[in-house]
């Protein structure tokens, strides 16, 4: 800490670039009775200015926890270089080469099968990446273990079945195989910034939220991003729901009046400048309102009350829960979708219509949760698949009857 405000993180280090960052710390301290939360910083981040925290911690990976007001405001340099997160076995151990027992023995069969060890660490590194792009796919649905009897972990069914996860699946894939070839790496999570920007700002919401891997550069000592999450194929702003230009306004009223608060707090004279200014604001827009000494008269009208219309409550998969529901199949209170299919699927049933429950589910999931939905074509497809079920579920029922 240089004073009150500054604070150097890195020492020595020759900071590039500045971004002016807002933060909420949403967490709380219940010792001292304060806000609460982690810093986002960016990469190879040297030198905090005009940082009103009242307290901030570091750890040794490089994690800062602050307390203080709810809504944090502060510049951060950066640049290439060293960070302040410590090498690889700083402690006396290196926790940066452990790999759980379990895992192993998967680990070691991906290797063996990619050739994925190479002569030095730089070639390792491109065979990992290679690896991931050519083979797996982004996706935020994973369809439900065939079978809740086998011990395949979820990272066994990733990398060796389904070929196919999120940024966790990924991050963790990378580092344990890493580990697993002897280069130290970390678990890292943070956000992805979105490349465009309003004015020379960033929106940065809680669904940009990522993680990636860190691996240790044994020639530079220093910490580099690893990521292998393959997003080349995915835009993230096709993900966001139509709605959301209007929580992005209610979000931005919030922090323009969270920054408000937090210029009172700090007695800056513009703040109390336009708090000088309301009451004339006021009572220019009622001259406006009532002009001529005319007051208009506003009828309340009773509006109807609108149903709420949640994404997917449309889905044809309901009525194929009902039926089987009658026929003495059903789903528990609270009890999952997709682990009562796999109860269902227990007893004697045809292979055909156990394909057509699995089909149904799976684009009803998505359309019940994507932020992205159905296509119009899987739209259709879901009510096909639905359909298909109840014909066949009334076939089953006449043969039992028959």
């Amino acid at each position: 800490e240089v004073n009150q405000t500054t604070y150097v993180l890195v020492g020595g280090k020759t900071n590039t670039a500045t971004v002016n960052i807002a933060c909420y710390l949403n967490g709380w301290d219940q010792e001292l009775g304060n806000p609460q939360g982690l810093v986002p910083l960016p990469t190879g981040c040297g030198r905090l200015e005009n940082m009103y925290a009242y307290e901030l911690q570091k750890n040794p990976e490089g994690a800062l926890l602050a307390d203080g007001a709810r809504l944090l405001i502060f510049d951060a340099d950066y640049g290439p270089g060293g960070t302040m997160d410590m090498p690889p076995g700083a402690g006396g151990s290196d926790p940066d080469l452990s790999v759980p027992t379990n895992e192993v023995p998967v680990l070691k069969q991906v290797m063996a099968e990619n050739g994925l060890e190479g002569e030095s660490e730089g070639q390792t590194l491109q065979n990992v990446r290679r690896f991931f792009a050519r083979r797996f796919t982004y996706t935020l649905w994973q369809r439900p273990p065939a079978s809740q009897r086998t011990n395949e972990t979820p990272l066994a069914r990733f990398l060796l079945r389904t070929h196919r996860g999120h940024c966790e699946y990924f991050a963790t894939a990378t580092v344990l195989l890493l580990r697993q070839m002897g280069i130290p790496a970390r678990y890292a999570v943070g956000y992805l910034v979105p490349d465009r920007g309003r004015g020379g700002s960033y929106l940065v919401r809680d669904c940009d939220a990522h993680a990636w891997c860190l691996a240790w550069d044994a020639n530079k000592k220093q910490w580099e991003d690893f990521d292998t999450t393959p997003f080349s194929a995915l835009n993230a702003m096709d993900l966001l729901p139509p709605w959301q230009w209007m929580a992005d306004m209610l979000s931005n009223g919030a922090f323009e009046f969270s920054k408000y608060r937090l210029a009172l707090q700090r007695r800056d004279w513009r703040a109390y400048l336009l708090l000088a200014l309301i009451p004339a604001l006021a009572f220019l827009l009622y001259r406006i309102l009532f002009r001529h000494g005319r007051k208009q008269q506003w009828r309340k009208m009773p509006r109807p009350v609108e149903n709420l219309a949640w994404p997917g409550l449309d889905s044809e998969f309901y009525a194929l829960e009902r039926k089987l529901a009658e026929r003495g199949a059903a789903r528990g209170a609270g009890e999952p979708l997709a682990q009562w299919i796999e109860h269902v699927l227990r007893d004697p049933t045809p292979e055909d219509f156990r394909g057509t429950l699995r089909r149904a589910l799976e684009l009803h999931y998505r359309h019940r949760f994507d932020p992205n939905g159905l296509t119009a074509l899987e739209r259709r497809q879901l009510a096909q698949e639905a359909g298909a079920g109840l014909e066949r579920l009334a076939e089953l029922n006449g043969r039992h009857s028959g």
